[in-house]
């Protein structure tokens, strides 16, 4: 990953072989924690927490652990049948995932055994709504559509592949939660819903914008590759807007100020990273670090609330 990379960067500008060597192992760490999903992982348990603070639900171990080990088993799992395309746009993490693939392959589907033992204990509803990405990413990966529609998955179909991206990781963040925690879904379930639609849509057509020159040579249709860089920014800022202004209208009378104002901040989060991407050289740090690290800063926002709140009492 370019972000990682020092352009030029030699043992002999200036710094020690020791100390080259320790950054050089460092940046390796970095890397691996990037490829192999451990960190998007920790970032989804960030967002169960936000989740779980719109909603009001208590963040149980189980929420955080269920979702971190769904996101690992899932990311990792849909790289190993996107090897062609990561192996021209996203040289880097190919030769990392390609590396470790037999180990993460094994992980991965580990992670989601466990998950689905974690929400079998929890009732038949927690182990349905825990299977949703799983077989999203099953029709979302794998050459299972019938030949005679044109396309074999549903990544190949314009627009398809982030709206169904998009619904599977709305409706696991907004009612894993809620049927792990004991509860039954509600007003802030369908907020929670939308709201992590939206960001996960903006989500998923940053890394297009990025990759659009090997998607167009290896013709994957994305909506960047179909209507341009300007163009996908004017869509991804309007969807942004105007999921911002309905979820702050409904939710004026559905969820308590604080939700409101992490709701603002992370709509202006993904709004800065819109503004931004194609605008610096630094397009991976700003797709894999910090987009899709979001909910660490999200989610640690909900935490100082939440201490602030609980201080008040």
């Amino acid at each position: 990953m370019d972000s990682f990379a020092v352009e030029g960067y030699s043992p002999r500008h200036g710094i020690s072989d020791i100390g080259y060597s320790l950054f050089s192992r460092a940046r390796e760490y970095g890397e691996f924690l990037l490829y192999s999903s451990l960190f998007l992982g920790t970032a989804a348990a960030g967002m169960a927490y936000t989740s779980c603070f719109i909603q009001g639900i208590p963040c149980t171990s189980h929420i955080a652990v269920v979702m971190f080990l769904i996101v690992f088993s899932v990311y990792n799992l849909n790289r190993k049948t996107d090897e062609a395309e990561d192996a021209l746009n996203h040289e880097r993490r190919f030769r990392i995932t390609k590396k470790f693939e037999r180990h993460l392959f094994i992980a991965a589907i580990g992670a989601y055994i466990i998950a689905l033992v974690i929400a079998a204990s929890h009732g038949l509803a927690a182990f349905c709504v825990v299977t949703i990405p799983l077989v999203s990413g099953i029709f979302y990966s794998v050459p299972v559509l019938p030949k005679w529609c044109g396309y074999r998955r549903l990544k190949e179909i314009p627009v398809m592949k982030n709206l169904v991206v998009s619904a599977a990781w709305a409706l696991a963040f907004s009612l894993v939660p809620v049927y792990l925690g004991t509860s039954v879904p509600g007003a802030g379930s369908l907020i929670v819903l939308l709201f992590i639609f939206c960001w996960t849509f903006v989500g998923s057509v940053l890394p297009d914008i990025r990759d659009r020159i090997g998607d167009s040579a290896t013709g994957v249709a994305t909506i960047p590759v179909l209507v341009g860089v300007v163009r996908s920014r004017h869509i991804l800022t309007l969807m942004n807007i105007s999921a911002g202004a309905i979820i702050l209208l409904l939710g004026s009378t559905i969820i308590p100020v604080p939700a409101r104002a992490v709701v603002i901040a992370s709509l202006v989060y993904s709004q800065a990273c819109i503004i931004t991407i194609d605008r610096t050289t630094r397009n991976d740090l700003l797709c894999d670090v910090i987009s899709d690290g979001q909910f660490l800063t999200i989610g640690g926002l909900c935490l100082v609330i939440s201490s602030m709140s609980f201080r008040q009492f």
